[in-house]
């Protein structure tokens, strides 16, 4: 069996290129997770979603393929209109870099990889009023080419 390079994934190269966007967005943030959302505040986890990957298969082998994730962060949450706003306006603003870095063509460090797009602008899951937080998520689709 094959020892499998967990850093050299395609989850863990788009985690680091995240990881420079949310520098850029908000310093309290904690290292992004996989498959796991921790309950404090500024957590982040990066979860796949099960789809169908190939989105063009090539007639001489290998195709154009996709992974398609969910990004989901643990906010502060109140009742308070100001921070909710705040919340959603995170994830405007990181749309809008991802689809900046995508059109000047800073991509995550993925062999073969062709973009990467927000597919819908981020939102509202759930709040936890005890905890006094929500939980917000945005999917996100990489393409990429296999031989």
């Amino acid at each position: 069996m094959a020892i499998i390079d967990v850093n050299n994934t395609r989850i863990a190269k788009l985690g680091e290129y995240l990881e420079t966007i949310l520098e850029e967005l908000n310093d309290k943030y904690r290292k992004i997770n996989a498959d796991f959302l921790g309950i404090e505040v500024n957590n982040y986890s990066l979860d796949k979603i099960p789809t169908a990957s190939i989105v063009e298969p090539y007639i001489t082998g290998g195709g154009l393929y996709r992974d398609v994730y969910s990004f989901r962060s643990r906010n502060a949450y109140s009742s308070d209109r100001l921070s909710n706003l705040k919340n959603i306006g995170f994830f405007e603003e990181f749309q809008k870099i991802i689809n900046s870095n995508n059109e000047e063509g800073i991509l995550p460090d993925i062999e073969n990889i062709e973009s990467i797009e927000c597919l819908n602008p981020g939102t509202f899951n759930y709040a936890d009023k005890s905890m006094k937080t929500a939980v917000f998520d945005i999917q996100l689709q990489i393409t990429y080419e296999e031989e």
